[in-house]
This record gives structure tokens, sequence and C-alpha cells, in this order.
């Protein structure tokens, strides 16, 4: 048995385990944005932080596994360059920038009650978590598609402009209505 084919088996589980989360926080956020009340918004809230370990298991086995790939049989040729940098928006977009949001907005949920369910409102829109997460789904099959394909420089950068645009214009004018309903009715 080659041992590239096994290190080959545990970076694509890496990418699995990352897609899985992030099908997940698709439920986590979809529920976030339609509660209505502080408990429900909370409750969902804690269930997006607990998505830690799968992204950062999957993303430290991608970067172990893809790092000696790169090493070991295809050198850093452009495309392995491009998908390490695409790693690196993943984990930034993840960890730093939604991670945060998700943190932050938790404690303000702790120390919010009381709040009507306008405001929640607002305050859930002004995370903009599912535009985050689409972002984070294009790039991600951006990265699958300059992996299997192999392109040079130009035709990988393509591929990211197209993952990148796609992951950004359907959210581009889609504002959160559905819990102001439900408060108003």
């Amino acid at each position: 048995m080659d041992f590239y084919f096994v290190v080959l088996f545990f970076h694509i589980s890496g990418a699995f385990i990352l897609f899985m989360g992030m099908s997940i926080e698709w439920v986590g956020v979809t529920r976030l944005n339609s509660a209505a009340q502080l408990e429900q918004a909370a409750d969902w809230v804690n269930f997006l932080s607990s998505l830690k370990l799968a992204y950062m298991s999957g993303g430290i086995l991608l970067l172990i596994t893809g790092i000696y790939m790169a090493a070991t049989k295809w050198g850093w040729t452009p495309w392995i360059i491009v998908s390490f940098l695409l790693w690196l928006f993943l984990t930034l977009q993840g960890s730093v920038i939604t991670g945060r949001k998700v943190v932050k907005f938790n404690k303000q949920l702790k120390s919010s009650q009381g709040i009507s369910p306008g405001e929640l409102n607002l305050q859930i829109g002004k995370l903009k978590l599912m535009n985050l997460l689409q972002s984070r789904l294009a790039v991600g099959f951006g990265a699958i598609f300059i992996m299997t394909v192999k392109p040079d420089i130009v035709g990988s950068v393509i591929i990211v402009i197209i993952a990148f645009i796609l992951g950004i214009v359907p959210f581009l004018s889609k504002p959160r209505t559905n819990v102001t309903k439900a408060a108003n009715v």
C-alpha cells in the first residue's frame, strides 16, 4: 500500500469534516435567523459555538496532509499555493470573523433580558452569518475544483474569482424579514 494514498484519504476526510461542519452550520444559522425569542436565539448560538472542534480538526487535517502531499509528490505548484491561500481564507473567515461574531453575540444575548423580537431581528440580521457561510461554501467548492483539475495560476485565479462571486451574489439583496413578520402577527 502506498502511504500517499493513506495521506490522501485523510486529506479528503479533512475536507469532508469541514463541509459537514458547514452543512450543520447552515441548519444552525437558518434556525437562528428564524428565532423570534431570546431563548431560541441563545440555543442556536450555543449550537453554532459547538462546531469549533469539527472546524479545527478538519482544518488541521487538511493543512498537515496537504503540506505532506505538496512536499513529497506535487511540489509547490500554482494550484497548491492557491489552494493553500483558500484554506487560509476559510480558516480566517470561519474562526476569526464568524467565530468572533458568534461569541460576541452570545455575550450580548446573555446580557439582553427582555429584548423585543424586532430588536432581536435587527441584531441577528447585522451578523450576516448566512452571507459569510455562503461565501465559505463557494470558496470551499472552488478549492475542491482547483485540486481536481490542477490548473495553472491564471486558471486558479479565474476559479477563485468565480467562487467569490457565486458566494456573494445570492445574498447581496436578501434582507432578513421573517422574524419581523412573525413578531407583528
